[in-house]
């Protein structure tokens, strides 16, 4: 049988996945990723939306064709229609092109030393006396690889976590997503995200349109893991009696995409003897938006550097593996179980009470609420401090779609 043997292997090369190989690679540890499909970062799921602050913090820089547009502000809306606009005088998150990001990560991990194969599909895991052995579909060549340290960059699925004794995603907080690109959309200002509230559109979460620069639009939807997706999205791009007219011109330019996303806060454990999770796999994404770039180049980066320690000082153990943990619970923890708290005071509001803050909004005075949090980097400390104010409710739909203030500590 066909095989080889590499110091860290990677499952998946998403932004996780590859800020792990670039941040691993260079350190005199052999990487290897693995990419189940023939391209990186297609198909693609996300809707590429980052705040501004906390991306320019961790993330490389990168080309300027990457980012798609620059977002001023955003348009919320309640379950009857009534609209609140947000916006400042410069922009605060960009959309990027998710695919092409996702693109330029890898390249760069790969101008560092990582290794990168395609259609690479894993099959199973074993654990053997001098780490993991992992089998690959049969078709592939070399279909079998042996690695000292085994990282599960693959998604929500989690499948490797399994092998390797890292406990599984809980299932119960997942939601559901579907998002297209369309043309010739109706009524849409590009410095504005959009943003569609109401348990009759999208049960759980949300709606949402992202436009581009050149005048297209990701429109997407999430709902919660019981609800038919797919009848929702169709509902909401036909039936929304907003949305639905925005798009009575529109032409669909990619089909569909689905794909779950964990919005429960962190996994209890994310590392056992010689194996990480990172990424979706570990369910480090912002429970309030599903976002999970930011945290992906943080938690990659991180897992990367254990792994690569581990290997110069050729400890595998729990007890080694574990500084990943500790670090990334450091900087991100609190804020992942504050957000994953909230959402459920967010999501679970009934319409007819969301209504009515919407309809008070003036009176509720919501920029005062954000000119308090503009200046923070996304403590949630500081955003569950603001539990007192009646504002709070807007004042977090706002921060979640905008980013305001980042997820991230200065000091991180």
């Amino acid at each position: 049988m066909d095989h080889n043997s590499v110091n860290i292997l990677i499952v998946g090369c998403g932004v996780s996945g590859a800020s792990t190989a670039l941040a691993a690679a260079g350190k005199d540890a052999s990487v290897t990723v693995l990419e189940e499909h023939p391209r990186v970062g297609i198909p693609s799921h996300c809707s590429g939306h980052v705040g501004i602050r906390g991306f320019k913090q961790f993330a490389p820089s990168l080309p300027e064709k990457i980012i798609e547009n620059k977002i001023k502000g955003a348009i919320l809306t309640a379950p009857n229609g009534r609209s609140l606009i947000l916006s400042r005088s410069d922009p605060v998150t960009w959309v990027l092109n998710r695919a092409e990001f996702d693109q330029h990560l890898a390249s760069l991990a790969i101008k560092n030393g990582a290794n990168l194969h395609m259609n690479s599909r894993v099959e199973s895991v074993k654990r053997s006396d001098n780490g993991f052995q992992v089998k690959l579909d049969s078709s592939k060549h070399p279909h079998e690889y042996f690695c000292k340290v085994l990282i599960d960059a693959g998604g929500c699925g989690a499948r490797v976590s399994r092998y390797g004794g890292i406990p599984s995603l809980n299932r119960q907080p997942l939601v559901n997503s579907a998002q297209c690109n369309m043309d010739n959309i109706s009524d849409v200002d590009s410095d504005f995200v959009e943003v569609y509230y109401g348990q009759t559109y999208a049960p759980g979460f949300f709606g949402w349109i992202i436009p581009r620069r050149d005048g297209s639009a990701k429109v997407g939807l999430a709902a919660g893991a019981r609800t038919n997706v797919n009848a929702c999205f169709e509902r909401f791009l036909r039936k929304h009696p907003i949305v639905s007219q925005k798009l009575k011109k529109a032409k669909l330019l990619s089909k569909p995409t689905y794909h779950p996303i964990p919005v429960s806060g962190a996994k209890s454990k994310t590392y056992a003897d010689g194996i990480l999770s990172v990424g979706d796999a570990a369910s480090q994404v912002k429970p309030t938006t599903g976002g999970g770039i930011v945290f992906g180049l943080i938690c990659g980066k991180i897992a990367g550097e254990t792994a690569a320690a581990a290997v110069r000082d050729e400890n595998f153990s729990s007890s080694r593996m574990k500084k990943y943990e500790d670090t990334w619970r450091s900087m991100i923890g609190f804020d992942l179980s504050a957000m994953a708290s909230l959402r459920q005071l967010l999501y679970r509001i009934p319409d007819r009470y969301l209504n009515k803050l919407f309809d008070v909004s003036n009176e509720l005075r919501i920029e005062d609420v954000l000119s308090k949090t503009s200046d923070i980097d996304f403590q949630g400390r500081t955003l569950l401090g603001l539990a007192r104010d009646p504002r709070l409710f807007l004042a977090l739909l706002s921060m979640s779609v905008l980013s305001i203030p980042s997820l991230v500590r200065k000091d991180s």
